[in-house]
């Protein structure tokens, strides 16, 4: 039987710095409560503007949350895909880069407050990706306003989950609905021990979690086959679908 097909897309916030590009994410078993099933599944990103194209969208976040405010980007892509969200009648969820740190202003939760009791009244659902290597240095404020964030309905995940600085205390925290394999630890799962060992013992910490895991830069079918062998619950990247461009 095929896999459920979750799609996804990456949304890129438009402003002079960054783009908008659509992709999709795919659920490699039939999610068995149903999460995910009923939603097409948008992702945004921040990914360089073409005048800043040389750099890699790593470098270019870590450069952009150096040189600009870090609540005025994440509020600025809040705001442009919640103006986005409200043009879709169709069900979806989408979730939305932010780095730590913007979890401890209130006006940003607020924001994202406001902007999931109008999603849940058209049916849509909102997912907050933290940053992997953000730090917050407000963890107990941080982890407050996720509780309460969830408990009104928004996802939180931790993204590139392994690829820098792991943040096991939000984890411990119970505040974490989904980890996110960085693309680094699965380029050869099918046939490396050690990535094998690895996407496992990722695997594993979610379900203890209560966590559903994503793997991101699936290429190949093989990869595929493993991931959903070692019990991977969702995978995106160009096996399945590659970025197109949005106009929002």
């Amino acid at each position: 039987m095929d896999a459920q097909v979750v799609r996804s897309a990456s949304l890129q916030a438009t402003a002079e710095f960054c783009t908008f590009a659509a992709h999709e994410i795919r659920a490699l078993t039939p999610p068995d409560d149903g999460f995910g099933s009923e939603y097409l599944w948008y992702e945004a990103l921040i990914r360089p503007h073409r005048m800043h194209r040389h750099w890699s969208p790593g470098d270019f976040i870590d450069r952009l949350y150096l040189e600009r405010p870090v609540l005025n980007t994440d509020l600025e892509v809040l705001d442009r895909v919640g103006a986005w969200l409200v043009g879709q009648s169709c069900p979806l969820r989408v979730s939305i880069n932010v780095h730590p740190e913007s979890l401890t202003s209130q006006l940003f939760v607020n924001r994202v407050l406001a902007l999931t009791e109008q999603a849940l009244r058209r049916g849509q659902s909102i997912c907050l990706e933290l940053i992997e290597f953000g730090r917050s240095r407000e963890k107990h404020s941080l982890v407050g306003n996720a509780q309460a964030l969830r408990k009104a309905g928004v996802l939180i995940a931790l993204d590139d989950f392994g690829s820098r600085v792991n943040c096991f205390d939000l984890c411990a925290a119970g505040i974490v609905d989904l980890l996110k394999i960085d693309r680094g630890v699965i380029t050869r799962v099918q046939s490396d021990r050690h990535q094998k060992a690895i996407v496992d013992s990722i695997v594993t910490l979610g379900r203890g979690l209560g966590a559903r895991v994503i793997a991101e830069g699936v290429e190949t079918g093989e990869q595929v086959d493993t991931l959903r062998d070692l019990g991977v619950a969702f995978a995106q990247g160009f096996h399945y679908h590659r970025p197109q461009l949005l106009e929002i």
